[in-house]
């Protein structure tokens, strides 16, 4: 792996940013939850769960995180 975090504290951080970072990337990508689910491969019901800050599971965060990553202007 390259580019690791330097700390747990640092992943910590991101995953507790994890709603906010999915619900302005998917604004910024004019999706709404639905299209973003599509994209992600993961339910609305998952999208909804991560953006309200009720939890996810560990491979629903690594995916989210992944698609974050890709940044771009992938329109649905």
């Amino acid at each position: 792996m390259t580019d690791e975090p330097t700390s747990y504290t640092e992943l910590a951080e991101v995953l507790t940013a994890l709603p906010l970072l999915l619900r302005e990337a998917r604004r910024a990508r004019h999706l709404n939850q639905s299209k973003a689910a599509g994209q992600l491969g993961v339910s609305v019901a998952t999208i909804s769960r991560i953006e309200s800050g009720e939890g996810c599971y560990v491979e629903s965060a690594l995916t989210v995180l992944r698609w974050l990553d890709m940044g771009g202007d992938e329109r649905g």
